[in-house]
């Protein structure tokens, strides 16, 4: 009987030793610091510009499995990607998105790397084109963007979506960035 007893008490003390180094090696990840994922990007974003707003937040999504850059080409950008980052609907978020293939207006061979590919908890996913205004109209881009369209693979995207400043409310976009501040107090307890 001493040596079940003797085996018992072994065996939970082995058991509680396991469950000890568990619970460490769970709360030092918690404790040590790791850089957040890069980017994934399918092409080269663009960081300097004298002309328009650049930059990378660390987000993290469901699809993700530890935070990840995402960076942004212009102040549009940055309000689209504020408002699609509150979204409880939203699973996986990838800028400059790989690019499509297309013949364009003049027949010539191009590829159009997408603004954002963004896939929702429902499994749709929305191919987004963000541009100013007075770009769309200047360059023509409604009629290119169907083509672009047109040569996106179902597979790729479920729909395409052009997204100009009269789709991005400013206010909204502003209190979209302050309500990701105030969720990310461990970016703050980093810095302080």
């Amino acid at each position: 009987m001493g040596d079940q007893s003797n085996t018992a008490v072994h065996q939970s003390y082995r058991l509680a030793q396991q469950t000890a180094s568990q619970v460490m090696k769970k709360n030092q990840n918690k404790f040590i610091y790791r850089e957040p994922h890069a980017s994934r990007a399918a092409r080269k974003v663009l960081t300097r510009s004298t002309a328009s707003l650049r930059g990378l937040m660390v987000a993290m999504l469901p699809a993700y499995e530890w935070p990840r850059e995402i960076h942004y080409e212009s102040a549009l950008e940055y309000r689209f990607l504020c408002l699609m980052l509150i979204r409880p609907d939203v699973f996986d978020l990838r800028e400059q998105a790989p690019g499509i293939r297309y013949r364009g207006q003049d027949n010539a061979p191009k590829t159009h790397f997408f603004d954002f590919l963004v896939t929702f908890t429902n499994g749709e996913r929305v191919a987004f084109a963000i541009k100013p205004l007075d770009r769309v109209i200047k360059l023509g881009f409604v009629a290119e963007l169907e083509i672009i369209r047109n040569a996106t693979p179902k597979h790729f995207a479920d729909k395409v979506v052009l997204v100009t400043e009269q789709q991005l409310d400013r206010k909204a976009a502003t209190a979209a960035a302050r309500q990701l501040m105030r969720n990310r107090p461990s970016l703050t307890e980093a810095a302080a």
